[in-house]
């Protein structure tokens, strides 16, 4: 992740899309925006709203983003990847306000998930579903050479 990146602040189960991490993230950083595209329908809050996908989440569907018209407005929204228009509440709307409001709600998800572990132990993975490829399915681990 770039230093200067907002992004920067999140935690590391999220990939900075305006970075250079080619190396480290598997998905089609340009398929994030058109799928973003693609879902929002006209009867959902952001439609016709230009919208930056600046991050996505490693472990699940969410994408950070920047709003063209209110730099200092950002939203996370988990998208659903069927590749066509949405119907009803989707893609979701997780968090939405200024930089301090999304910092906030990813550090009340990280309590919540601490506080919920037997025994104060975290939980594997903090909770959330492993690292995905491209098509939305985990990432395979890499195998393991013989010793």
């Amino acid at each position: 992740m770039q230093e200067t990146s907002v992004v920067a602040e999140l935690s590391d189960d999220w990939c900075d899309v305006t970075a250079d991490r080619a190396e480290d993230c598997d998905l089609d950083h340009l398929a994030l925006a058109a799928e973003l595209s693609t879902e929002v329908h006209p009867a959902h809050p952001f439609f016709g709203t230009a919208l930056e996908v600046i991050a996505h989440r490693l472990t699940n569907d969410d994408v950070l983003c920047r709003h063209h018209a209110t730099p200092s407005r950002y939203s996370i929204l988990h998208l659903t990847w069927s590749h066509r228009e949405e119907i009803g509440g989707c893609p979701t709307i997780d968090a939405d306000g200024e930089w301090r409001h999304i910092v906030a709600y990813e550090n009340a998800v990280d309590a919540a998930l601490s506080e919920s572990a037997p025994n104060g132990t975290a939980l594997s993975g903090e909770g959330r579903k492993p690292e995905q490829g491209p098509t939305g399915q985990p990432r395979a681990e890499a195998p393991r050479r013989p010793s």
